[in-house]
């Protein structure tokens, strides 16, 4: 399912921009109750699984929050990394856990989430959201075909 789910929010978000315009017709103020339910379902995706948590966020906040990607982006990186936090804990005390490579994962979110906001605040939204939109059908396709 994963290589869909990497598909179907690499669509979304290079659709963003259309999508964001339907939506606009519609008069509502502030967080819908579905995007609500899709974010805390993304969330608890991702808190389990992991894969594509992050694309599927963004694109669902791309389509439903008309900001600029680097504050998008922001959001989307502490809603996940919430959802991730408190996986952690539940799967530290619960579960049996193998550290040095939880620590790996760790370090390389904190290095990541670093790296991938300097990035998204000096780059142009508009090539960036594509690009990575590309990039994530590219990777869909990849573990397609490997699955």
């Amino acid at each position: 399912i994963v290589p869909w789910l990497i598909g179907g929010a690499s669509l979304v978000l290079l659709a963003a921009p259309r999508l964001r315009r339907l939506a606009e017709g519609a008069e509502h103020h502030g967080l819908s109750p579905l995007t609500a339910v899709v974010a805390f379902l993304i969330g608890v995706y991702g808190g389990y699984f992991g894969a594509a948590a992050g694309v599927l966020m963004l694109a669902l906040l791309v389509t439903a929050w008309n900001q600029p990607l680097a504050r998008t982006n922001a959001a989307k990186n502490l809603v996940t990394g919430s959802a991730n936090l408190l996986a952690a804990i539940v799967f530290a005390i619960t579960g049996k856990v193998v550290w040095p490579a939880a620590l790996a994962v760790c370090l390389g979110s904190l290095g990541g989430s670093w790296l991938g906001s300097a990035l998204v605040r000096r780059l142009p939204a508009t090539p960036l959201r594509i690009a990575i939109g590309i990039g994530g059908l590219g990777l869909a396709v990849v573990l397609g075909l490997r699955a």
